[in-house]
């Protein structure tokens, strides 16, 4: 019966993530819309934020359970599968184009602070300390990174805002501007209620998530590594896979890609800076192990989108391949080792 319970709390805990992320993206996009910013730029920071709220939400929980492994974890297993699964089903709908602001900014940054976690998370090899940690002053680092990729960000978009509005006045009739202006917009209450629901949502998701799954991994005899690797990383990860995929489907490429660069980023500069400033965040052999995969993949991604200017099938299913040798991997070492 205890079993059963906990599985049940699982899933409503999986259905409250996805849909608390979805009121949030929806009250966010709706500001987003009124200040006329550009799709990718609303991917890469809204809505990247938005679907990052699971994983912030349950890493905070496991850390402040003291489940560092899960908390760590999550974050090294949602990147993977944005990355490899939420790209590679994209790609399969419609080609993926890539950038050139992409290319010359979010590439680098998505590689600089993934080579950081791993860097960071080498106390061992560097210090020749007892453990590898994520300390304060790293959790700064990281912060201070995010701070500057959102300005980065903000500051091209407002460009691009401006030069768009310059344009709109000349190529557009006096009847279109009134038209685009009378447009329906979401009132300015329901974008604050889609905000609060969305977030208490998302927050109480989580912990229903990372409660669960400690305990359902106990009995199942899994780590609570490779828990945060598979189940509770794919789990939090459904928005970003929900999100971009309708958005795909709708055309919205660039705010497909921007969700998950977005999100990755978020995950590892916003969630593990904001895990370790809870306290020193432990990183164990195993984990490290998964960063340094991580980092491998993150660096094979960057070189295959950056090639050319889209991920066509073949290339989406190659990602998808990548993946299952990972997950099969993770169990093996998991009951084998």
């Amino acid at each position: 019966m205890a079993v059963f319970l906990n599985i049940l709390f699982l899933i409503v805990g999986m259905a409250l993530l996805i849909k608390g992320a979805d009121f949030f993206v929806s009250g966010a996009s709706a500001v987003a819309e009124r200040l006329k910013v550009p799709s990718l730029f609303i991917g890469l920071t809204i809505v990247a934020l938005g679907t990052s709220l699971p994983e912030l939400s349950v890493s905070i929980t496991s850390a402040i359970n003291g489940s560092i492994d899960m908390s760590v974890g999550n974050v090294v297993g949602s990147n993977l599968f944005n990355m490899l699964v939420v790209l590679g089903l994209i790609s399969l709908f419609s080609p993926v184009p890539m950038s050139a602001s992409t290319r010359k900014i979010d590439f680098p940054f998505l590689i600089v602070v993934t080579a950081a976690l791993l860097l960071f998370s080498l106390d061992t090899f560097l210090n020749g300390a007892s453990s590898n940690v994520l300390s304060r002053t790293e959790s700064i680092l990281f912060l201070l990174i995010l701070v500057l990729y959102l300005y980065i960000l903000i500051s091209n978009a407002n460009r691009k805002r401006k030069r768009q509005i310059k344009q709109e006045k000349y190529l557009k009739t006096a009847e279109e501007l009134n038209a685009e202006q009378n447009k329906k917009q979401m009132k300015i209450w329901q974008i604050i209620l889609c905000l609060v629901l969305g977030l208490a949502a998302v927050v109480f998701g989580g912990e229903c998530v990372s409660t669960t799954a400690q305990y359902l991994a106990l009995k199942m005899g899994m780590s609570e590594a490779l828990v945060g690797l598979t189940i509770v990383a794919v789990g939090t990860s459904l928005p970003e896979l929900v999100t971009s995929v309708v958005a795909a489907k709708k055309g919205e490429n660039d705010l497909a890609l921007g969700n998950v660069i977005g999100s990755n980023i978020m995950n590892i500069s916003l969630i593990l800076g904001s895990v370790s400033l809870i306290g020193q965040a432990p990183v164990s052999s195993v984990i490290l192990t998964d960063v340094a995969i991580l980092l491998g993949i993150t660096i094979v991604f960057v070189i295959l989108c950056s090639r050319k200017n889209d991920i066509n099938r073949k290339e989406g299913a190659f990602l998808l391949s990548l993946y299952i040798a990972y997950i099969a991997f993770a169990i093996v070492r998991n009951y084998c080792f």
